[in-house]
């Protein structure tokens, strides 16, 4: 399986600020980008907190969702690496970055 870097994957969801484009920054205002958007990286939905957390090369971000199945980018944000009200974050990212490092290094 080749793995190609997201700063290199076009976005195929048909945002109006990305279509065919490199999506660099994830809050950039007017983002319509779907989380299934070929530039969105490792992505936890939760739905019992209507958000999804996603791991950059710089820490862990969130993103809430709005109706309609569309996502807050312009409020996305980092997850302060502390977390210290929000102890389970560690584990998610732990375990995020535990499956990416497995898909990474797999044939399949």
């Amino acid at each position: 399986m080749n793995h190609i870097p997201l700063p290199k994957l076009l976005c195929d969801c048909r945002c109006p600020q990305h279509h065919q484009l490199p999506r660099t920054t994830v809050n950039e205002p007017g983002c319509a980008c779907t989380i299934t958007c070929a530039t969105q990286p490792m992505t936890l939905l939760v739905p019992q907190w209507r958000s999804a957390l996603f791991l950059t090369p710089h820490g862990m971000r969130f993103v809430n969702a709005l109706d309609a199945g569309q996502w807050d980018w312009a409020e996305s944000g980092q997850l302060d690496p502390g977390y210290a009200d929000f102890p389970m974050g560690q584990l998610l990212e732990h375990l995020l970055r535990a499956s990416a490092i497995a898909i990474d290094n797999s044939d399949r």
